[in-house]
């Protein structure tokens, strides 16, 4: 190949494609190709085969006579557009592109250019003579020929590849598996419709649902309750992105997660001990009457209750959890709930601030009982 190769005065693109020509009978078209690629000239076409229609052009007439004669043609036309073609992308195999949006084009390298002027009537095309340009980001394709993604298949099996992964459907807000066929980094052939992987799945579907809002599927309140709980026993935090990911193993699409979600605290629960977990940090606490009131946690906050102030009536000691029997911050509320003090001190608060609480109260509802000693 390499001895038929330097026979032409050629760039060795154009002598492995007028080589190729010669070969799959089209050596007369083949040399006309390879002359007008070679001369560089404008012809007012952006595809090759219009371009090889100049091939009475004056300007071609003594490199078209000196190529026939070392390819040994006789001039003879014998017409094979594909036969053609496929000798050109034997001499740009990597120059491969495929039509995107509008005149852009997405090289096999991974690049994107812009063909000039009118858009060509096909999808997959070689871009044969390309430019860069300072005034615009993208190389400019001035002229380009038409390929079938199956001749890359058969004629460089060695440059394609299958590639499976998972991507996300925006619209229908799950995960597809998606079935690739590639040529270097050109997608030639695309399917839709397998099992994904179930670990890629999980990923990108806690991905897209953390991108989302975990809120969306967890109620955020309980979850930061959970995490202030855990934080004043003072276990380990639990790694919620891990958990979600956990939990999105078998799931491919948002509905699925949001069903599943209704056990994701429980789980976390579970997790940690919720045993233990209760013991230390309690979610509530029995009043002096009786009633049962929840028990609040914040990052970097004391636990905190709130009720009515009778409901405290006959307790002298602020209520203390935790190892280190931690005071909660009492938030004493009138009988509108409204807050009317907020104390770590009841004893202090019955002895000092009650008496003078006592007579606003009294004012405000006289048909609420105020004891002078509760």
């Amino acid at each position: 190949m390499a001895q038929q190769l330097i026979r032409f005065p050629l760039p060795p693109r154009l002598s492995r494609l007028l080589v190729e020509a010669v070969e799959r009978g089209v050596g007369e078209d083949g040399c006309v190709a390879a002359a007008v690629l070679a001369s560089g000239t404008d012809f007012g076409a952006n595809d090759l085969l219009s371009g090889i229609d100049q091939r009475k052009d004056p300007r071609l007439l003594q490199p078209l006579a000196q190529l026939r004669k070392i390819a040994r043609v006789s001039g003879r036309k014998h017409h094979d557009e594909d036969a053609l073609l496929k000798s050109v992308l034997a001499g740009f195999p990597d120059r491969v592109a495929r039509l995107q949006t509008g005149n852009r084009v997405l090289l096999s390298t991974g690049a994107s250019a812009e063909v000039k002027g009118q858009l060509p009537g096909y999808e997959f095309m070689v871009a044969l003579d390309a430019e860069d340009r300072r005034d615009k980001p993208l190389p400019l394709v001035r002229m380009a020929a038409r390929i079938e993604p199956e001749w890359l298949i058969d004629l460089f099996p060695d440059r394609v590849r299958e590639q499976s992964s998972v991507q996300w459907n925006r619209s229908s807000e799950r995960v597809d598996a998606v079935s690739m066929l590639l040529y270097d980094e050109l997608i030639i052939q695309e399917s839709r419709g397998a099992v994904p992987e179930p670990q890629a799945a999980a990923e990108l579907l806690a991905q897209k649902a953390v991108e989302a809002g975990i809120e969306r599927f967890i109620d955020r309140e309980k979850l930061d309750q959970f995490l202030s709980r855990i934080e004043f026993a003072g276990f380990e935090p639990s790694d919620i992105q891990q958990k979600l990911r956990e939990l999105c193993l078998g799931l491919l699409s948002f509905a699925e997660l949001k069903a599943a979600a209704r056990n994701f605290i429980p789980m976390l629960e579970q997790k940690v001990g919720l045993g233990r977990l209760n013991q230390i940090a309690p979610e509530s606490l029995r009043l002096q009457s009786g009633c049962q009131t929840k028990i609040h946690y914040e990052h970097g906050k004391s636990p905190w209750i709130a009720s009515r102030l009778q409901d405290f009536f006959g307790m002298r000691e602020t209520p203390r959890i935790g190892p280190g029997q931690t005071p909660v911050v009492v938030h004493l509320l009138a009988p509108n709930h409204r807050p009317v003090q907020t104390t770590t001190d009841l004893a202090g608060f019955w002895e000092r601030l009650y008496p003078q609480v006592r007579r606003e109260l009294m004012r405000r509802y006289p048909k609420h009982a105020w004891p002078e000693r509760p």
